[in-house]
Formats: structure tokens, sequence, C-alpha cells
């Protein structure tokens, strides 16, 4: 027979007033040997982080060993099963939550009733730190329900489940991204910049966008600032250090090797060649 369980946190937020995603319950329990929950079926999602040791699920009749640094999901009207290990019981963090996008977020990472589990592919450091955050912040609303976005951003974009984005998504994205160049370029702007404003790791970013455009984000950038050179290298007679420093560059020298290399011609031989009178 299973012993009785011990909470360590458990707190009923109730926080709903955003319109996406709304957090009732946060909480944190470290199990005894064989504790179990369920069966049981809630009306709206639970996800539980297993912090260390480990247990099993069961739903729909499958059985599933889940151990430290991966997470489980109980879906909304789903009947679940789920105990600790007995020579090893698991300690896990909980979020009780509901809300119009939760059902994306899941579907992002790849989690279902059919496929439960989250493993992370790395930053597990991030995602404990995360919750360790929001239960140490519980009686403020606006820093939780931020919190839980930063938690579920983890959780889409570490999963080793999660699915790609439906192409319009994805051309959403690439938009975004030249919106984006074409606003910052003549700043001293990387690829890591644009990843980091789109929220999304370089690699991940890098091969969305060579797949919409069939540029790595590296020659985009670099064609789209010598197209405004050669703009104002027809159009006006400012010097080569001034049109360099208008397009992201910090000197004279460099923008003119790149440009050289880009066009065929110096700055001031294309100038020469091309200036609209």
């Amino acid at each position: 027979m299973a012993e009785l369980k011990t909470f360590e946190i458990l707190n009923f937020v109730n926080y709903d007033s955003s319109n996406d995603l709304c957090l009732y319950e946060v909480g944190k329990q470290k199990c005894v040997k064989l504790h179990s929950f369920g069966p049981c079926v809630r009306a709206r999602c639970i996800f539980h982080y297993v912090l260390s040791g480990k247990g099993t699920l069961y739903i729909y009749d499958k059985k599933y060993v889940i151990t430290a640094h991966q997470g489980f999901l109980i879906p909304a009207n789903v009947s679940a099963y789920y105990q600790a290990d007995e020579e090893d019981p698991w300690e896990y963090v909980w979020v009780h939550i509901g809300g119009p996008q939760i059902h994306e977020f899941f579907e992002r990472a790849g989690l279902s009733a059919e496929q439960p589990v989250f493993t992370p592919t790395s930053h597990v450091e991030e995602i404990e730190v995360i919750l360790d955050n929001l239960l140490s912040n519980l009686d403020r609303e606006y820093y939780c329900i931020g919190k839980t976005y930063e938690l579920f951003d983890c959780i889409v974009r570490y999963s080793l489940t999660k699915n790609e984005m439906p192409t319009s998504k994805k051309l959403l994205y690439v938009k975004r991204i030249i919106n984006y160049i074409q606003i910052k370029y003549s700043e001293p702007i990387r690829v890591d910049d644009i990843a980091h404003s789109c929220g999304f790791e370089r690699s991940y970013l890098t091969k969305l966008f060579k797949e919409a455009t069939g540029y790595t984000l590296q020659e985009y950038l670099l064609a789209y600032r010598m197209k405004q050179a050669c703009k104002m290298l027809e159009q006006s007679l400012h010097p080569i250090q001034y049109i360099a420093y208008a397009v992201g560059y910090g000197d004279a020298f460099t923008f003119s090797k790149a440009f050289k290399r880009h066009t065929g011609l110096s700055p001031s031989e294309y100038q020469k060649e091309h200036r609209i009178s």
C-alpha cells in the first residue's frame, strides 16, 4: 500500500487575467516510495517536471517510465495514473494551466495523450531555474504568468519531440526576419542578434530562412547591405566612409573589401561607372 504523500509547496494561485494563458495551481512534491495518484480525470491540463528520482505514468493503458529532468503532460479530460518508483521516488514540480493557447503550446512541443513525455534536448538548468523562480514568487501574478510563458518557450524550443511549425507560420517568421534586416541593416547587427529578436536558436533560424529563401542569413544581410550601398553610390556623392557607416560597417576598408568581393568593383569604380547625373 502506498504511503501518504508530502507537499513541500502547494499554492492555488488562480491567475486568469491573461487572455491566452491561465495559471491555476503550482506545486512541488517530494514523493515517498510507491506514492500514487489516480486514476483521475481533470478539466484542465497539468504539466509535471521531474527534478530527481523516477516514476511511472499510465495513460490509455500505456506505460511510461519517467526519470529526472524529464516532464509529463496530463491533458484535460484524459484519465491518468502515476506512481513514484519503489527505490528512487521522484520529486517534481507541477503547473495546473488553462487558456486558449495551451493546446498550441503542447502541440508545438509534440506532447499529447498519445505522446505525453517531455524530454529536453538541452538547457535543463534553464528550465529548472525558471521553475525555481516561479515557486519563489507565487504572490506576484504577472511575474508568474511571465515565467509560465518562459517555461513553455523552453518546452517548445527544447522538446525532443517538437513539431515543425506549419508553413504559414514559417513564412511569417521569414517575413519578420526580412523586416528586421531591412530596418536594422545600418547597425552592426549579427546573426545572433536576428535570432534573439525572433526568439529562436541561431541554427534553427538559419535553416528555416535558407529553406524559404535559398539564402543563408549572412548572405541575405550582405546582399541587402550591398544593394543599399549601390543605391547610395549611384545617387549621391557621399564619401565612401559615410556609405560604409550607413550600411552597417565600422570602417571604409572592410566595407570596400566586401563591396568589391560582391560586385567585382571597388566602391569608387562602381560610382564612376554607375553614377546618375
